[in-house]
């Protein structure tokens, strides 16, 4: 079986991808020793859903992926880190396929048409928030299978 490496989340290794959510580099607008504040980290004009998903442990192998012709989506590790698998849009194909590690607290917005797919989790199940155009999960997604199946090691 054909494996590829698990890479850390950066600006420049995500771009064809899409954003990274964080906040990172972001002004801290809350109140000191009560909270910190990142106003309009993301900002969507369409109508939005914010939906929760619980990722559960499983083998590090992908073969099934998804993807939104309309829409980015919007996920951020809640309560660990977590790996999700993509391929550029238009580029569904093993030798493009990538593997991301997102960690707790930190986010990925993935642009329309990238290939992706729920993600994986190190230890126990892991809580994210998933953001994306109100009805996306029934209005705008298709699936595609490639033809082998591909493991995941990390780095």
């Amino acid at each position: 079986m054909r494996k590829i490496k698990v890479e850390m989340l950066t600006e420049e290794a995500f771009a064809p991808y899409g954003k990274i959510i964080s906040s990172e580099g972001r002004e801290d607008l809350g109140a000191p020793g009560s909270h910190s504040w990142f106003p309009q980290v993301v900002v969507r004009e369409e109508p939005t859903s914010v939906n929760l998903m619980e990722v559960f442990p499983k083998e590090f192998v992908c073969k099934k992926f998804e993807a939104h012709d309309y829409t980015e989506e919007t996920l951020i590790a809640m309560t660990g880190g977590v790996i999700v698998p993509m391929m550029p849009k238009d580029e569904f194909n093993v030798e493009h396929l990538k593997a991301f590690y997102v960690p707790k607290g930190t986010g990925i917005c993935c642009a329309p048409g990238v290939w992706h797919f729920a993600p994986y989790v190190l230890g126990e199940s892991v809580w994210c928030t998933v953001i994306f155009k109100n009805n996306t999960s029934h209005d705008d997604i298709y699936f595609k299978e490639l033809d082998e199946t591909v493991g995941m090691e990390l780095a």
